[in-house]
């Protein structure tokens, strides 16, 4: 009976590690826009993986829910550096094109992110 408890135990663990490692696709409202979120706190970048559609502008809003390294981080693709206090937010704004990765890390290079245009 222990072993079924460890091994149910284990499989829901990789089943929800699973989950949270899957791409988050980008959602779009009446066409205009494709919006996407990432939460920042002491882990890392949540999603740190997203997809969007090529050719369509994305509104990408990062919050910060705590403090952490990665409230300081840089998009070279987009050139942008982006620094957040605790509780606050920041939108940017751009249009990817097809199969592009745009990649972003934090300053210490210890959490890292990336948006895939399809």
């Amino acid at each position: 009976m222990k072993h079924i408890k460890t091994i149910t135990g284990l499989a829901l663990g990789a089943a929800l590690l699973g989950a949270s490692l899957a791409p988050h696709i980008a959602h779009a409202h009446g066409g205009a826009h494709q919006n996407a979120v990432v939460t920042i706190d002491g882990k890392g970048f949540h999603p740190a993986a997203l997809s969007v559609q090529a050719g369509k502008e994305v509104h990408l809003t990062f919050v910060s829910k705590g403090a952490g390294c990665a409230n300081g981080f840089t998009i070279p693709a987009l050139k942008r550096t982006i620094s957040l206090q605790p509780g606050k937010r920041k939108t940017i704004e751009f249009t990817p094109k097809k199969g592009q990765t745009i990649a972003f890390a934090c300053s210490m290079n210890m959490f890292k992110g990336k948006i895939t245009a399809k």
